[in-house]
């Protein structure tokens, strides 16, 4: 599986790509707009990301507009065959109602706070049947 994780801390992305290495092969970017660059880049190589794991706040820029303006992209371009997109997994301190309801309204299908764990990590791959 091929996974795309976005934080704008060092360490948190360092601790999630330790953990979700388990799984696929993953790239790392500090940014919604490197997130989307690359999100695009992956499709343009014929190897979309299975997963991607989004911090909503990201240094000035919310992580929800990025998961819409990938939405939106993959709805434009109908990207997916079967309507198979890629798996959005909201990873982040946040959570309030509010900002969980908003995160699964803009397009994610899971919501993770941190830290993450293994287990919790496990747990909610297997929600969004992606193990």
């Amino acid at each position: 599986m091929r996974i795309l994780t976005v934080d704008d801390n060092y360490i948190n992305r360092v601790q999630l790509k330790s953990l979700l290495t388990a799984y696929g092969d993953v790239d790392t970017v500090p940014n919604g707009e490197l997130a989307f660059a690359m999100f695009v880049a992956a499709h343009d190589e014929g190897i979309p990301y299975s997963l991607i794991t989004m911090d909503i706040d990201l240094g000035g820029t919310d992580g929800r507009e990025v998961v819409e303006r990938i939405r939106e992209w993959e709805a434009n371009t109908k990207a997916y065959k079967n309507d198979l997109e890629s798996k959005i997994l909201m990873v982040t301190v946040k959570d309030s109602g509010e900002d969980v309801f908003s995160s699964f309204n803009k397009g994610c299908e899971g919501y993770l706070i941190k830290p993450v764990t293994a287990e919790s990590l496990q747990t909610e791959l297997t929600k969004i049947k992606l193990i």
